[in-house]
């Protein structure tokens, strides 16, 4: 009875084994290879080398295709920097008292290098000094807006010495204070320190409060690019505002307002920049000052983008860009849209992301592929 009872366990017991292997056997055969679904149709039968079915990554979502294009993008934020001290340093070139006086000889103008040179040479060779460095200080202008800035150096060397075979104190001081500039923008934090140092005794010795506040704040720059930044901002606060407070001259003071700002978020001290810059705003609307508003709007915005207050950063750049396509400045549009695509995507707001991204792409395929 014992051996008959043991046998029924044992046949239940590789019944039920039966019964389990069964099912996992069709378990199995109802699983897809592919779990995520993209593989739909394969041969079940296959017994040859390798796997039934290669699985495939799932498609990139566009999300993670839009994360991809804005990171390609970050290494060329400093290209459009640097375009737009390019910019403020073709805005501030300053002509030659003689400009006027040389128009004839230009009409029409040297249309290679070496018309040029065979002009200016026939002007040296007569000792006509005068006209020698305002066609090359001419030259020079030219050359910079064409973005060859090595060359401008050269030819405003030239035109210096030339300049000053000559008695025009002025000329030889504007000169003075063109390659300070361009020194700047090409950090050499040297050269520029000894041209707007002259410019800025020129403006002593002419008692030009306006231009010593103009060269004073301009020397706080190179200040700030040699990491003085205490020298730089006592410059502004108590020398150059002081003077140009006494001059009323409202529209050198944002400036220096804003050079001052500038000088703090090189610190990555914004909150200090944003005070500045909003007493910059307030006088500028005040006195009906437009032109730098666009500039005054896009800082502000950027220094809030850095201290991740998005929203505010948010408003502040979009207020810039209407103020930006205003004066058809899409330099500055391009360094908005940029930065708010940035925001746009840190918010997740895709859609929003995306139009930014293809007004970057065109605004920069116009500018940049010219």
């Amino acid at each position: 009875m014992l051996v008959y009872k043991n046998n029924i366990i044992c046949f239940l017991l590789i019944l039920n084994a039966l019964f389990a292997y069964m099912e996992l056997k069709a378990q199995k055969k109802e699983q897809k290879l592919d779990p995520a679904g993209y593989v739909t149709k394969y041969d079940t039968t296959f017994t040859g080398i390798g796997p039934s079915v290669y699985v495939l990554p799932p498609p990139r979502t566009r999300e993670e295709l839009l994360t991809d294009q804005y990171k390609e993008k970050t290494y060329f934020q400093d290209s459009i920097d640097k375009a737009l001290d390019f910019q403020q340093l073709v805005h501030e070139f300053r002509p030659t008292s003689n400009i006027s006086n040389i128009q004839a000889i230009l009409t029409p103008l040297p249309a290679t290098s070496l018309a040029w040179n065979t002009l200016i040479e026939s002007e040296i060779d007569h000792a006509n000094y005068i006209t020698a460095y305002g066609l090359l200080h001419a030259y020079a202008e030219i050359s910079l807006r064409t973005g060859a800035v090595h060359q401008t150096l050269g030819l405003l060397q030239s035109a210096l010495q030339q300049a000053q075979k000559t008695p025009n104190t002025l000329d030889i001081a504007t000169i003075q204070y063109n390659l300070g500039n361009v020194y700047l923008f090409e950090k050499d934090i040297q050269q520029a320190g000894v041209f707007q140092d002259a410019y800025y005794k020129h403006a002593v010795k002419k008692q030009s409060t306006i231009e010593q506040a103009n060269s004073l704040v301009k020397i706080a720059m190179i200040h700030a690019y040699d990491k003085d930044f205490r020298t730089a901002e006592n410059n502004i606060i108590r020398k150059a505002i002081p003077l140009l407070n006494r001059a009323k001259a409202y529209e050198q003071k944002i400036l220096a307002w804003q050079t001052l700002a500038k000088i703090y978020q090189l610190q990555n001290k914004h909150t200090e920049a944003q005070w500045f810059l909003i007493q910059a705003r307030n006088l500028a609307t005040e006195k009906n000052f437009r032109d730098e508003l666009a500039e005054i709007e896009y800082m502000l915005a950027f220094s809030k983008f850095i201290q991740q207050n998005y929203k505010v950063a948010q408003k502040e750049f979009i207020q810039a860009d209407a103020l930006a396509k205003s004066e058809d400045n899409k330099l500055l549009q391009l360094a908005i849209i940029d930065k708010l695509g940035q925001i746009y995507m840190t918010q997740r707001e895709l859609n929003k992301a995306e139009g930014a991204l293809n007004d970057y792409q065109t605004l920069r395929k116009e500018l940049f592929n010219q």
